[in-house]
């Protein structure tokens, strides 16, 4: 017991000097467990850029309020009481026992996507929901130049919500998971790692016909396509399908791959939210749609049709359709640079480059957040992001609505967290439309 004691009272400085912001070496006195304990609160402390005072309260209490739960006697084993009988008995260290069943859980829940051959595998995220005060969101930089005056065009809610929020369950990309999925595109041969291992990269083919698939073993991003641009930007006029069959191919093309997201069982569901837009700088209406491509079947991502002579004729200067299917998260859409699944088909239907970040996640509750006015507020005073032109004197809000914030596929991301996202023109001093924009701000409350 006195031996308990002492390791118990090392175990709480260590911890108290951790989350009063010191580098610490722990020493050989202290066990395994008690170790494990202490890097679990390091990592956490890690989620937050500058952890607030009272975040490291919030840490330390919630520590030791797990070890006080686990002292009290249930009337019924569960899970986590029958595995704490196979650890030390010594109370303070309950949260390194709590660690190490983390780390079984989540050895036992992998998930073999990638057993389809479609996404490489990923692992099932432990259970416990972190408080509120970890989560944070890597917006860009914000530049703003200083005498801009901010006006919103749009009524804005002054009372705070709730939103739910994701833990993103991580990526285990592997050599053998990207080649498997290189099959299905048609690459033959091995996967390899490129650029220090953030990468996992195949090869096919020489010349104008080289592709080229590339995997972020961050995030399990996907971009697949022709690495030179003669596809994109053919010398000669493509023959491209209709703009409705070119939508019909790409979702065709993601569902041979397996790459489809869960909730996209068929094009007519999400037919409504996905865009195609004519690649070279035109941008692609409804009512253009409309009157120019009427509905066709589903074409095969091989088509053999011909195109020559049933493609209707795209707008000036078009060498491809871009294909942007919705990312929904809590049936709201995200946002960000990881945000992406696009689809570009070219000549006669061939699909010649994708871009695929979709991440599977679980939900793990809600969480407050605050006003529209208070985010637009907070955009005024700096505490966002936004890129503005040096000569921009007014900024106008058209819109604000509530998104999930992806990070870029090179990052790893441990949460998807509520932004609000602001989109407007910037006018210049003398009234004159300069360009249109796009900001954001963290949505969580930090009360």
């Amino acid at each position: 017991m006195k031996k308990d004691s002492s390791e118990e009272k090392l175990f709480l400085e260590y911890l108290d000097r951790l989350l009063a912001g010191e580098q610490i070496a722990v020493g050989s006195e202290v066990s395994d467990e008690a170790r494990a304990a202490l890097e679990h609160a390091r990592k956490m402390l890690a989620l937050r850029q500058e952890p607030s005072t009272a975040f490291r309260a919030d840490l330390r209490n919630r520590l030791l309020r797990q070890i006080a739960q686990k002292q009290e006697p249930t009337g019924r084993a569960g899970f986590w009481e029958r595995f704490d009988s196979v650890l030390p008995p010594r109370p303070v260290l309950v949260a390194a026992a709590s660690t190490v069943a983390v780390l079984l859980l989540a050895f036992i829940g992998v998930v073999w996507y990638a057993g389809r051959g479609g996404a490489p595998m990923a692992t099932m995220a432990p259970p416990a929901a972190p408080s509120a005060a970890e989560y944070s969101v890597r917006l860009p930089a914000n530049i703003v130049p200083s005498d801009v005056s901010f006006t919103v065009q749009t009524s804005l809610s002054a009372s705070p919500g709730q939103a739910e929020v994701y833990r993103i369950e991580s990526s285990n990309i592997t050599t053998e998971s990207v080649a498997a999925l290189g099959h299905k595109l048609g690459f033959s041969g091995q996967a390899g790692l490129s650029d220090d291992g953030t990468k996992i990269v195949m090869s096919q083919g020489n010349g104008d016909e080289a592709r080229q698939l590339t995997v972020w073993t961050a995030s399990g991003a996907i971009e697949y396509g022709y690495v030179e641009p003669e596809k994109l930007y053919p010398s000669a006029p493509p023959a491209l399908p209709s703009q409705s069959q070119a939508e019909a191919i790409a979702y065709d093309f993601l569902q041979e791959t397996d790459l489809l997201p869960p909730d996209y069982q068929s094009l007519a569901k999400i037919k409504d939210e996905t865009t195609v837009a004519a690649g070279g700088g035109y941008s692609v209406s409804k009512e253009y749609a409309a009157e120019s491509a009427p509905p066709a079947a589903a074409a095969p991502s091989a088509p053999s049709m011909p195109w020559e002579k049933t493609a209707l004729p795209a707008p000036p200067g078009t060498t491809y359709w871009l294909v942007s299917f919705p990312y929904f998260v809590d049936g709201m859409e995200a946002t960000g640079p990881g945000s992406k699944i696009e689809v570009s088909v070219g000549d006669k239907g061939e699909v010649i480059r994708m871009v695929w970040s979709w991440r599977q996640m679980s939900p793990l509750g809600t969480d407050d957040i605050i006003s529209p006015w208070q985010a637009f507020e907070d955009l005024t005073k700096g505490k966002g992001s936004i890129e503005l032109p040096l000569d921009c004197r007014m900024v106008l809000v058209d819109q604000v609505q509530l998104k999930y914030w992806l990070d870029p596929p090179s990052e790893k991301q441990d949460f998807i967290v509520p932004v609000y996202e602001f989109t407007g023109t910037c006018l210049d001093k003398n009234g004159n439309t300069l360009e249109d924009f796009t900001g954001w701000t963290p949505a969580l409350s930090t009360n």
